[in-house]
């Protein structure tokens, strides 16, 4: 019975230290950044008022020629690191030689638009919540921020001013796609996972492709129309947008998983939404999934210049 009670008394033991040392690294993980000092590879040579904003970028050796640039931006609550270690496009980038940057949102957030919420902890159940945290409420520029951060990658490396593109993950999918639609005049597409298109589509837009990839069992940001937009819906807002004869057809499917696009499209600026079937808010390669979705994201991208 001594021996019982011991060993119980050391299995909790080990709970408890176990439990502090997650309290302890969820802490670090959300602590506050500290944005006025440089936290990344490079930084804005001018400040954003008083933040510093600052970006990790992987640019191959030997680049000899104009090549692609691919920005890939973080969730909500992430970071610039955490995206790089999780999406795949350094490797992809490595593989066929383009510059890659990853951009670092205030406090973790980007300002994708949207209705903004009541306040920090309420938001309205309506389709089209505005996203995300300090960004948002804060009214940053994160469309002049990335604006800036290219025009300052272009003229310090090789890069071909009509292959720059975006993707990223959940906020940084809207914030990407309210870069297609506010800066179409700098991509020249966009490709995303788990989220939708939050802001307006200003008069100026000029289409250019357009592809999310979404998991269908997505608890965070539902694949359904409900507080979001949805999947589908968001691909035919884009569609429209995109002014495209098809309806969309699939034309990639494996096993559940399946690509649909819409073509005959302005500007050659097709619109795709890969469903992922029974993927969650994190549909990349090695998330409990077999998938390649960035390389998928990327070939899409790939395709097209802007013109």
């Amino acid at each position: 019975m001594k021996l019982v009670k011991k060993v119980l008394l050391w299995m909790l033991g080990i709970v408890g230290v176990l439990a502090v040392g997650l309290v302890v690294l969820a802490v670090w993980w959300f602590r506050p950044l500290d944005h006025t000092v440089p936290h990344g590879d490079e930084c804005l040579d001018t400040p954003q008022g008083e933040y510093l904003r600052c970006w990790d970028i992987l640019v191959p050796s030997d680049l000899e020629t104009p090549v692609p640039l691919l920005l890939d931006l973080h969730g909500y609550s992430s970071s610039k690191t955490g995206q790089r270690g999780l999406s795949g496009f350094e490797e992809i980038a490595v593989r066929e030689g383009f510059v890659v940057a990853w951009p670092q949102g205030i406090q973790r957030s980007w300002n994708a638009g949207g209705i903004q919420w009541l306040s920090p902890r309420e938001a309205p159940e309506v389709p089209g919540q505005g996203c995300c945290g300090t960004a948002i409420f804060e009214e940053i520029d994160d469309v002049g921020f990335i604006r800036d951060m290219v025009a300052q990658l272009i003229r310090q490396y090789p890069i071909d001013p009509k292959r720059v593109y975006v993707t990223g993950l959940s906020n940084g999918c809207a914030m990407a796609q309210r870069l297609a639609a506010e800066a179409s005049d700098l991509f020249a597409g966009a490709a995303c996972m788990s989220m939708y298109l939050l802001s307006d589509v200003p008069t100026s837009y000029t289409p250019i492709p357009v592809m999310e990839v979404h998991g269908t069992v997505d608890r965070v940001v539902e694949y359904q129309e409900g507080k979001w937009n949805g999947a589908i819906k968001n691909f035919e807002h884009w569609r429209i947008r995109n002014g495209c004869s098809g309806e969309g057809e699939v034309v990639w499917r494996e096993g559940r998983h399946e690509l649909l696009r819409a073509s005959g499209c302005t500007n050659a600026a097709d619109v795709a939404l890969l469903s992922v079937f029974e993927a969650g808010h994190l549909p990349y390669e090695g998330m409990a999934l077999d998938l390649n979705t960035s390389e998928m994201a990327w070939t899409f991208l790939k395709e097209t210049t802007r013109r």
